[in-house]
């Protein structure tokens, strides 16, 4: 009986040394992953442009915010609104060859598309299929823009609503560069479905 008392005595004496033991190494394991500076993650890049050393990173939720004000002003037909989002010295280019060079040049030539479709007896109006932003990494020089702001990259389907058209729906591709909350830049391609 004495052999067990002394074997029961030292094992619970084990056991108070084992979870102090137990407790310390908790205690410092947490002390030094507190300490350890994190290091900033560099942003994932892909992608090329040609002739550069520019790479492609995801851009700011922001500028696909402005896109998404800019293409609900755009359905309303608020073209005050529009003019509102691009840069007074802006480069529009329009899927027809068409450069518009200011926001007034813009919303002229948006009005004169408005009534091109009505006239063919279509509705003017799209679904938005989606939007993203891209950015281009800094080059370190302030003698390029395109570095700056972010691209939103956006698709748009349109469905030709008059019976007598031979075109089922039409496909827009449309970027948008975005510095400051303005269009600086913005260039529209069009894919035509017949029926």
């Amino acid at each position: 009986v004495l052999c067990l008392n002394i074997i029961n005595h030292k094992s619970i004496k084990m056991k108070k040394i084992f979870s102090a033991f137990s407790i310390s190494s908790i205690i410092c394991a947490l002390f030094f992953v507190s300490c350890t500076q994190t290091v900033p993650q560099k942003a994932l890049t892909n992608g090329f442009i040609a002739g550069t050393d520019f790479h492609m990173k995801m851009g700011n939720p922001e500028a696909v915010e402005v896109f998404k004000k800019l293409d609900a002003a755009w359905a309303k037909q608020d073209y005050e609104t529009i003019k509102t989002f691009i840069a007074d010295d802006a480069s529009l280019s329009f899927h027809d060859g068409f450069v518009a060079k200011n926001p007034q040049e813009f919303v002229d030539k948006i009005k004169s598309e408005v009534a091109k479709s009505q006239e063919k007896g279509n509705n003017y109006e799209w679904t938005t299929d989606y939007a993203f932003a891209i950015a281009v990494t800094d080059d370190d020089s302030d003698d390029t823009t395109v570095d700056t702001g972010d691209w939103v990259n956006a698709q748009f389907t349109t469905k030709h609503t008059s019976p007598d058209s031979e075109i089922d729906s039409e496909v827009f591709y449309e970027y948008y560069h975005i510095v400051n909350n303005k269009v600086t830049q913005w260039n529209s391609f069009k894919k035509t479905i017949k029926k």
